[in-house]
């Protein structure tokens, strides 16, 4: 795999290529650009006919090991790669250890084996062993086994223990790509973690960089472990890790981005320079029954929520599509009502039609940023779908605050029930009490 860089923003944004895929040379990805996630080596919800219908153009498909470890005596029998096996042989396989929408247990690290927790348990393996797996697996881009799942609020041991283990397995993963026949045409990636201590964040970076010839990029994690508390870092803070990091990286790398990260982040991770993030985010709000409703045209300042929860009441008799002018197949047949009423009855039909609708949106809002970057506007598109999502939050916490008053309301109205029949009332003239 061979990556350049066809142009750059205003800022530190850029488009740019990745071709050179020895299975598929004529296959063109164009970056900033996300991931489609995969379980057991199949898009999540959608069958390779439908996504067929959804994407004209290969894709990336992020691979966890976690979700597709089983594969591995059926890909062995077949030896053709995991994209070939799940019948995407067109599609582009990257893999990787965890999947961050995955909550895993922290620790259970013995010495120089990893914890991969999967379907049927946890399974401790050494770099070795995962890379008998990629030998398997034939990926076309390869992420390195690291000890990526920490937070920003971890503390320096934690950081320290995470960056020696990660530069000891990519020693070795290095030693074993170098070494493999298999793995000849698949791009390897070094991680970055230690992200919660600047100086270890530092010291990983410049150990990953010592191996340089042999990497195609670079992927940034030790941010989030997958919960929803690690998520919740203030966009400022993601931003100076997203400039400082991406700094020192060769822009001749690839830069990836790990997390399940919501649209104000990717822009601002975009606008750093940074190019694939994998594809979770489309999926939470898909298995959530929400959908992704941004608007891309800079003319007008709407104020419509970005993201709507199909599941709410006031969708029940709404005939329209999820988001009018919307190209998606999901867009152009059904409405919100129906939607909504499969949800309702639980139909795993649901999550296809908003799986269709999520991930063809969500795509869309990398293209829309590559067009901008294009014509040196992409900070005010930054800003437009910034405001959006930060919109979205403001009127999440006002309903939210509408509740507790709400319920601190029939809190006191329960109270006072319990005076009156305490002092001897009849129930009947309870709610007169006051």
């Amino acid at each position: 795999m061979r990556f350049a860089v066809k142009q750059v923003g205003c800022g530190g944004e850029r488009i740019g290529y990745l071709t050179g895929f020895v299975k598929s040379p004529n296959t063109v990805i164009e970056t900033p650009a996300a991931a489609l996630f995969t379980q057991g080596g199949s898009v999540v919800h959608l069958t390779a006919e439908v996504l067929c219908k959804v994407f004209t153009n290969p894709q990336l498909l992020w691979v966890p090991l976690s979700n597709s470890a089983q594969l591995e005596n059926g890909l062995k029998a077949q030896g053709q790669g995991v994209a070939k096996f799940a019948g995407l042989p067109n599609h582009i396989a990257c893999a990787t250890l965890h999947g961050n929408n995955e909550l895993t247990p922290p620790g259970h690290f013995e010495g120089n084996l990893v914890p991969l927790w999967t379907k049927q348990g946890k399974k401790m393996i050494t770099a070795d062993r995962y890379m008998d797996f990629m030998e398997v697996f034939k990926p076309d881009i390869l992420l390195a086994i690291a000890d990526g799942r920490s937070t920003l609020a971890d503390g320096y041991k934690r950081n320290q223990k995470a960056v020696e283990r990660t530069c000891s397995f990519l020693d070795r993963c290095v030693y074993r790509y170098k070494a493999s026949k298999a793995l000849r045409e698949t791009s390897l990636i070094g991680v970055i973690v230690g992200t919660g201590h600047r100086n270890k964040c530092f010291e990983c970076i410049k150990h990953i960089l010592k191996h340089g010839e042999h990497l195609s990029g670079i992927a940034l994690a030790g941010i989030t472990d997958g919960t929803e508390e690690s998520l919740q870092v203030p966009v400022q803070k993601l931003e100076e890790i997203f400039r400082t990091v991406g700094k020192v990286i060769p822009n001749d790398m690839v830069h990836f981005v790990e997390g399940c990260w919501n649209p104000e982040i990717i822009m601002t991770a975009i606008q750093h320079g940074w190019d694939v993030f994998d594809g979770t985010y489309p999926l939470k709000l898909t298995n959530a029954g929400q959908a992704l409703a941004l608007n891309f045209d800079l003319t007008t300042n709407k104020d419509d929520m970005c993201i709507l929860d199909l599941n709410d009441k006031r969708y029940k008799l709404d005939f329209g599509p999820i988001l009018k002018d919307c190209e998606c197949l999901t867009c152009k047949k059904h409405t919100r009502a129906y939607i909504r009423h499969l949800l309702e009855t639980r139909e795993m039909l649901s999550n296809v039609l908003l799986s269709i609708h999520n991930l063809h949106h969500f795509d869309q809002m990398f293209v829309h940023a590559r067009n901008h970057i294009a014509t040196k506007t992409f900070e005010v598109y930054k800003n437009h779908i910034s405001h959006q999502y930060r919109l979205y939050v403001k009127n999440l916490e006002n309903d939210l605050d509408s509740v507790k008053v709400k319920l601190s309301e029939k809190d006191i109205e329960q109270t006072k029930k319990k005076i009156c029949v305490s002092n001897g009332d009849v129930p009947k003239v309870v709610t007169g009490c006051g």
